[in-house]
């Protein structure tokens, strides 16, 4: 394994320290492959990938509170900007139709952070020789879940709901929202949550990005 890796240029991002350590480790413990350069936020990743000292980016998708536009937008600066750079995302979400956005938006390779991460060196190897990686624990979650749901989850959303949805995903906060439309906290922090349970979404990052993949934001 360690010979396949020869002469591999990766990079890591995440916002996550002992992420990129243990990455890192079991870079260097598999395939003799070192991080050429590593990178906390957005903005500091294009910086560095701007060099052009990568053929192998492993980052992570979501790094909210760092300078810089994460996620898709990430993603897609990325694919114009250094389309010769193979991107592998290691993530937490596991929403099926925001894993396909990944995987169109450029990320050639994607691994779940909760799942074995001793994949990563077989992924970095792969992507390298421009063929697609997806970990086994989301090729199974995929598996099992019909992705033609998300597609028109948004058509089973009641009209309160989608307008909850739309004005959350645009930014407002419950307490916003409630005053928006005249409706209690209570009410409003219900109905988002029947919303998401529609959408098959369990957390606000993953409600965000598909409200953005089925064009509610």
């Amino acid at each position: 394994m360690k010979d396949a890796g020869a002469n591999i240029r990766v990079v890591l991002a995440d916002d996550h320290p002992l992420i990129m350590v243990g990455a890192n480790h079991l870079l260097k413990s598999t395939l003799n492959v070192q991080a050429v350069a590593t990178a906390a936020s957005p903005e500091m990743l294009m910086e560095v990938l701007a060099q052009g000292e990568c053929d192998v980016l492993v980052t992570d998708f979501s790094m909210p509170n760092k300078p810089g536009a994460d996620g898709l937008a990430m993603l897609n600066a990325i694919r114009l900007r250094f389309p010769r750079v193979r991107v592998i995302v290691l993530t937490m979400i596991e929403n099926v139709g925001l894993l396909q956005r990944m995987r169109k938006a450029g990320a050639l390779g994607v691994l779940s952070k909760g799942g074995d991460l001793g994949e990563l060196a077989d992924a970095v190897v792969t992507v390298f020789r421009n063929r697609p990686f997806l970990g086994r624990s989301l090729r199974q979650r995929m598996l099992e879940t019909d992705v033609g749901t998300h597609s028109g989850a948004s058509q089973s959303l009641s009209p309160k709901e989608l307008e909850i949805v739309r004005l959350y995903a645009g930014g407002k906060s419950i307490t916003e929202i409630s005053r928006t439309l005249n409706r209690t906290v209570n009410t409003v922090s219900t109905q988002k949550g029947s919303a998401m349970q529609k959408l098959g979404v369990k957390n606000d990052a993953e409600l965000y990005q598909l409200a953005l993949i089925v064009g509610l934001a």
